[in-house]
């Protein structure tokens, strides 16, 4: 069990209560012994579950500095947040998000800096698919059988359908569910074909909300004989775009 380092509560201070239990930070005690705002920070997989992922530093800190254990604390968010409140958008940001403060305190997105999980990795989803994914994302399966990856901001569900058709029947029955869609509910925004020789790929775009964003969704169907894998894509930011159209790509059948 982690025990967090707390700052006593000061009067009419806000204290950050409906912020979302993410889990604990590692901070740099820089931060909060100093009273320093963080100028780095890097969201990697989480080493528990009580873990969020966040590494947050000074920049002043050395590397000697960072190699004593004891110069490092695990903190609740509202205590970090009390010290610097213009990270609190960037705390929901996802797994493999790093973000630097410039000279004039503006926070900005870096993408040069290496994270040891940072590489793409090929799962056994069934005896005959695989995915290729990041290995950032972590994986779970649910009740219902569907597989969950998700690095926070993007995610995907997966789960294979057994038919007595064959592909050019089930293909024919998915585009026409498509096509007839319920429109009232969310409008189709983009239809995909993807096909090959040996998987016929169809899908289509949508905008959901949760009542408290709007995000995108791909929901794509990978289809062969007498089996079709469903897949749906979820991400918060529209440059995700691409990245999700070609993880749909990555699912393929085992060679």
């Amino acid at each position: 069990m982690i025990n967090f380092f707390k700052k006593k509560p000061q009067k009419d201070e806000n204290n950050f209560d409906n912020f979302p239990p993410i889990g604990g930070l590692m901070v740099s005690k820089m931060v909060v012994d100093k009273n320093i705002k963080p100028r780095f920070m890097y969201r990697e997989k989480r080493t528990r579950p009580e873990d969020s992922g966040w590494r947050i530093f000074t920049g002043f800190e050395s590397e000697e500095y960072n190699d004593n254990p004891d110069n490092i604390g695990i903190y609740n968010s509202s205590t970090i947040l009390k010290i610097d409140p213009s990270i609190e958008d960037l705390l929901l940001k996802g797994i493999g998000s790093v973000y630097e403060k410039t000279e004039n305190d503006d926070w900005y997105k870096v993408t040069d800096f290496d994270l040891e999980d940072d590489f793409m990795t090929t799962h056994r989803i069934t005896e005959d698919w695989t995915i290729e994914i990041n290995n950032l994302f972590e994986r779970s399966v649910e009740q219902d059988g569907t597989l969950y990856y998700t690095t926070g901001d993007k995610s995907l569900r997966l789960i294979v359908w057994n038919s007595e058709k064959n592909k050019q029947e089930l293909y024919a029955d998915y585009n026409r569910d498509i096509e007839e869609r319920d429109q009232t509910k969310s409008k189709t925004l983009d239809r995909f074909e993807f096909s090959d020789n040996d998987i016929s790929r169809i899908g289509y775009l949508i905008e959901e909300n949760d009542n408290k964003k709007i995000y995108s969704v791909i929901y794509g169907f990978s289809i062969i004989d007498r089996q079709v894998l469903q897949i749906a894509i979820y991400f918060d930011e529209k440059t995700d775009f691409d990245w999700a159209k070609n993880t749909w790509k990555n699912i393929k059948l085992k060679k």
